[in-house]
This record gives structure tokens, sequence and C-alpha cells, in this order.
């Protein structure tokens, strides 16, 4: 027949015990109280079938067979923490971090930093959850993910960056077909404008063009896309003018692969955050979370001189 062991909690609370020589530090340790500890120690003797400890006048004194269950004890413990801390230490180096972002900023902004962040955390695997929809709702099981909140969420820690939107295109159909905000030309041929319009959004060129007071080219062509990554493929390409939020433009505008359309952007005091899933993440999660606020407050402070001379039009856009 196997060998009934005392409880864990008992043999927790003879090694405090046996550890300080006292009660009364071993209550503090354990955050109960001495008589507590006295009881605990009692049964276990009485358990066991023979005395722990040795009450003198100096104070406890361990025994004999106190001192060497004390020595089985402690290495047992020790043993069982340390191969719990390998365990821990041994999946967070081969963590996958899932990451839920949209197509646009996962192909102009993550995909080009993948080099970097694998240097970053070479023993952390990045699996992404690609959105091509607006950035609401839960993570779906992603262990971090950019999603936009309302005004006043930039004192957020993780807050990412502010929802901004530029009319964008490509350096060559500007050259060709002029701003938005230009004065139409007499001749309108060579500089009637493409819109390429992302649905769903949360701003329509209707939109824009109500609180910038551009006016809306009648002439205009439209293309419509679903897919922002697509759509801001498309403006690079040259194949018209696209409304770009910041947070998937501020690679390709600081690359010169697309520039302003025109003077005004509009600010809507909501803010994309990099939210966790759950309250503790894991510390690859956190380490994670803060290499890419740190990436993307890099990328906004170079951006910021060329939005400086930007006419900066406030609304307030539904979340």
């Amino acid at each position: 027949m196997a060998l009934r062991l005392p409880s864990l909690q008992a043999l927790h609370v003879f090694e405090s015990a046996a550890q300080h020589l006292s009660l009364t530090r071993a209550a503090l340790e354990l955050n109960v109280t001495p008589v507590a500890v006295s009881r605990m120690v009692a049964r276990l003797e009485d358990a066991l079938g023979f005395r722990l400890f040795a009450r003198t006048k100096a104070g406890l004194a361990l025994t004999d067979e106190g001192a060497k269950l004390q020595a089985a004890v402690a290495s047992g413990f020790g043993l069982v923490s340390d191969t719990i801390s390998e365990l821990k230490s041994r999946r967070e180096e081969n963590e996958t971090v899932t990451l839920s972002v949209s197509s646009g900023f996962a192909a102009q902004w993550l995909l080009p930093r993948h080099p970097r962040f694998q240097a970053a955390f070479p023993s952390v695997n990045l699996r992404l959850q690609v959105m091509a929809s607006r950035l609401y709702g839960p993570l779906d099981g992603a262990d971090l993910g950019i999603r936009l909140h309302k005004p006043g969420s930039a004192e957020d820690a993780l807050c990412f960056c502010p929802e901004v939107i530029i009319a964008v295109c490509s350096p060559g159909y500007l050259a060709d077909h002029g701003s938005l905000d230009a004065p139409h030309p007499t001749d309108d041929s060579a500089h009637d404008h493409t819109l390429i319009h992302l649905e769903p959004t949360t701003h329509s060129w209707t939109d824009y063009f109500a609180v910038t007071a551009i006016g809306n080219r009648a002439s205009a062509k439209h293309v419509s896309y679903s897919d922002p990554g697509l759509a801001l493929q498309a403006a690079m390409l040259g194949h018209g003018v696209m409304l770009g939020w910041l947070l998937a433009v501020a690679a390709p505008l600081n690359a010169g692969t697309v520039v302003p359309a025109s003077r005004p952007i509009v600010e809507t005091g909501c803010n994309y955050v990099l939210e966790c899933r759950t309250r503790e993440p894991s510390r690859a999660t956190r380490e994670v979370a803060q290499w890419l606020v740190d990436e993307m407050r890099a990328e906004l402070q170079k951006a910021e001189p060329m939005l400086a001379s930007a006419e900066r039009v406030r609304t307030r856009a539904p979340v």
C-alpha cells in the first residue's frame, strides 16, 4: 500500500515555521495567525507520530526528525518551484502571439517590419488575424488587437494612433490630376478625379466633402472596394484618390508611395487602441504590445512634419 503523505498545506506551514524557528514570523509570512500555525504543526506531529519541534527557553528548535523532514520538504518545494519556472520560461520562449489588425495596416505597416520584429523577438511566433471590415468588436481569440475607441482614449497606455483621415494618391496621379482642393480648371478633361470608395467605412467621401467644404466634383469617376488593403494598393498604383486612415497610410506617406491629395485632414477625436484579450497577458504579449506602440509612435513622429502644413478639420465619427 502506498504511503499516505501529509497535506501540502501542512508541509508548507511546517517548512515556514522550520525556516524561521518562529510561529509568529511564519504566521506573518503565511498571512494567518500564530494560533493557526501552532495548530497545523500540532496536527502534523500527531499524524506523523513524532515531534518536529522542541520547545526550549530560547524558543523553537528542530528535533532530529524535524531537521530531516525540513531538508526534504525544502528540497521538494524548491524542485517544484524550479520546474514550474522552467516550464513557464519554455512556454514563453516558444509562444505564439496572435494580433488582430486591418489588411491595410498589415500590408503597409506591419509586414515591412517583420524582420525587425523577428530580431526583437526571435522566440515569439507572430500570427495575424486580418480584418477586411472596420476595427470594431471582440478580439475573437487574438491576444492583441487594434480597435477604434471613443474620444478620451488618448490617455490609454496602449493608445496606438489617432483616427485621422487623409485624402491620398500616388505622386504621379497628383502630378497628372492636381489636388482635390485646387480651383476647378476651365478644361476638366485632364483634371477629373477618380474617387476610391471603401465600403463599409466610418467616413465616406460625402462626409469628407461636407466637413472640409471642398466642392464635390460631379464629374468624378468612382470605384469601390470592400478591402482597405486593396483600396490602398489601388491608390498607390495611381488609380485614384482614396480616403486613408493615418493608421494605415503613415508608412506609405513616409515612404513617398502616396502623398496628400488635398490640404484638409479630418480629426475625429477617436483613437485606435491596442487591446489585450486578458487582464493578465503573458510577458511576451506585453512586450510585443509595447514594441508595437513604440514603433507606431516613431512612425507618427516621422510623419508629423509632412502633416504640419495641413488644414486640420475636427469632426466626430460614430463609434
